[in-house]
């Protein structure tokens, strides 16, 4: 080595350095010069020769029994010719995964695996000159229940990991978005190279939960209170919709706590099926009064003397079998 450098000086590693360490150097100075990726064949070439020695144990002893004594082996020491077993070429008009079979096929590398690196030095040099698409990138925005209904947009700023540069854009929120919905915007992700496409911006949207209304896809759900009268002897009622307007529900004499009605093309507008929109799906909820006042309470004891009803046959009948 022309610079009398010593081989643990060329990988960076110390002279007592693990087998590990002394791999994980070589591996780093590899990939960073290896030629097929753009690299210094000159470096590279001298990162080889020092891997070579120091990852052969008998090489590595002999290696350290010279320096003891003061001196630097040349190049020939486990490179070319010598005492080497192997020669280093100039790749040109060649291939250098040719020169890597031979140094695995003749121990050169202690086994190394440049493909675990490189993919295979062929694959590499086709790979580094491959026109490569840039990657998506990722954000979030945070929408409120009435702008998922409606539709919105959103103003935003963001950066670009490779240049550093920030960019705007106006994101448009379609009507019906729903929690966890992504937005794709081609062509605003990360640069690609040699000449690659750009990634795309991929956008995630959280939806924000409505006091009232409860989303599941593009139909909504939603419980309607009623009293114990309304159900017991009928009512008309006015039901809020998503898009804002009301509409009157007929709740029949007798309705039962749960009972749901479900009113067609009500819900949110169907992001899968431009023009088209969900359900509106309304579940009565009986409410009981809690407190009542001494009139009321008569009216309902005298009401229930009256009341021959069995409300409990099925259970009476089933208690009966036991």
């Amino acid at each position: 080595m022309a610079n009398k450098r010593s081989y643990y000086d060329v990988l960076g590693v110390k002279r007592d350095a693990s087998d590990d360490e002394i791999k994980k150097a070589f591996r780093k100075l590899a990939a960073k010069y290896h030629p097929d990726a753009g690299g210094d064949e000159a470096k590279f070439k001298e990162v080889s020769e020092a891997y070579t020695t120091l990852s052969d144990p008998q090489k590595r002893r002999e290696y350290d029994q010279l320096l003891m004594f003061g001196g630097i082996p040349g190049a020939d020491f486990g490179g070319s010719g010598g005492r080497g077993r192997y020669t280093y070429t100039t790749n040109v008009g060649g291939d250098w995964s040719d020169i890597f079979n031979n140094m695995r096929g003749d121990g050169g590398f202690g086994g190394f695996d440049f493909s675990s690196i490189f993919g295979g030095a062929a694959g590499a040099r086709a790979a580094s000159n491959r026109p490569t698409k840039g990657s998506d990138l990722t954000m979030s925005v945070d929408v409120t229940a009435e702008e998922a209904f409606r539709g919105a947009t959103r103003k935003a700023t963001y950066r670009v990991p490779s240049t550093g540069e920030e960019q705007t854009l106006t994101i448009k929120i379609p009507a019906g978005a729903v929690d966890g919905g992504k937005l794709r915007y081609r062509g605003r992700g990360e640069y690609g190279t040699n000449g690659g496409d750009r990634g795309d911006l991929v956008i995630t949207t959280h939806v924000a939960e409505h006091p009232l209304f409860k989303r599941d896809g593009a139909d909504v759900r939603m419980d309607l209170p009623i009293s114990m009268y309304e159900a017991a002897l009928g009512a008309t009622v006015e039901v809020p919709t998503p898009d804002g307007t009301e509409v009157r529900l007929k709740v029949p004499a007798g309705t039962q706590d749960g009972k749901t009605f479900r009113f067609r093309d009500l819900g949110a507008p169907n992001v899968k099926r431009k023009g088209s929109r969900g359900a509106l799906y309304v579940t009565v909820r009986v409410k009981v009064p809690t407190l009542l006042t001494k009139q009321e309470r008569e009216a309902l004891e005298a009401l229930r003397a009256d009341d021959a009803r069995d409300y409990r046959e099925e259970v009476s009948r089933y208690g009966a079998k036991r």
